[in-house]
């Protein structure tokens, strides 16, 4: 299975980005973050971790160095984009940058290009951006952390400009941020090969009770509808019992 790390960047201390309107950059990129997991879970094949799942604060090279000490073999940083001018209404789209020890160039490309025509903004296209002070390393740490770790894939993903009243929008509407996920999660799988054709109409938690079907481990299809319904003792049970009689026969 393929190990993908995603950060969703900021929070906890880390929440002064906000839009013209309210959208806070931690949260919207959380809920995107949270999104892409499950997408990625449903097709089988691959291990994702989060480097936050709550609304906490972590530095950015300890984002990067948690994918390199997990194996991750891409590591993907979630945020929104902001210009710094008091009133931007002319800059907006998404860029996706790689880093300078990277050859993943055409990766961030199609990566910028999908997510833009899932949400209906302006493809900005991959980018790089390498530090002044040392030549040849990452201007952004949570890059450097991560390609100075070893991992072999990394993107940082600039979804769209939060200050920007129009990109803000789309931020903010739940659908487009389910397409963002999803049009992220399309563009890796096809990066790694994954298809994405088949059972996808389910979930994780369905496909794991569908695999406990097909192993005889539970034997009412049923279940499968309720994959998100907390376990009860009965559940436990059946599922155990039906363990001990395979392994007594």
């Amino acid at each position: 299975m393929y190990k993908v790390m995603i950060d969703p960047g900021h929070g906890g201390k880390d929440k002064s980005n906000i839009g013209p309107t309210g959208f806070v950059e931690a949260d919207g990129v959380l809920d995107i973050s949270l999104k892409l997991r499950d997408e990625l879970l449903a097709t089988g094949a691959f291990e994702v971790r989060l480097t936050r799942e709550t609304d906490t604060y972590l530095g950015v090279r300890e984002r990067g160095m948690m994918a390199a000490q997990w194996g991750a073999d891409l590591f993907i940083s979630e945020h929104t984009n902001a210009t710094g001018l008091a009133n931007n209404t002319s800059i907006r789209g998404t860029e996706v940058y790689s880093s300078v020890k990277r050859k993943d160039d055409a990766l961030a490309a199609e990566m910028s290009k999908a997510i833009a025509q899932a949400i209906g903004t302006i493809d900005r296209g991959a980018k790089k951006r390498e530090s002044t002070v040392n030549p040849g390393e990452d201007y952004y740490g949570v890059i450097d952390a991560a390609a100075d770790g070893g991992v072999p894939h990394i993107l940082l993903i600039e979804n769209a400009f939060h200050d920007h009243r129009e990109d803000e929008a789309l931020l903010k509407d739940p659908a487009k941020r389910l397409a963002i996920a999803k049009a992220q999660a399309d563009v890796i799988c096809r990066f790694f090969g994954v298809s994405t054709e088949g059972d996808n109409n389910l979930n994780w938690k369905q496909k794991i009770v569908q695999e406990a079907l097909d192993l005889g481990l539970i034997t009412d299809k049923n279940w499968i509808d309720k994959a998100d319904e907390m376990a009860t003792i009965w559940f436990v049970c059946a599922v155990a019992i039906n363990v001990y009689k395979k392994l007594k026969s």
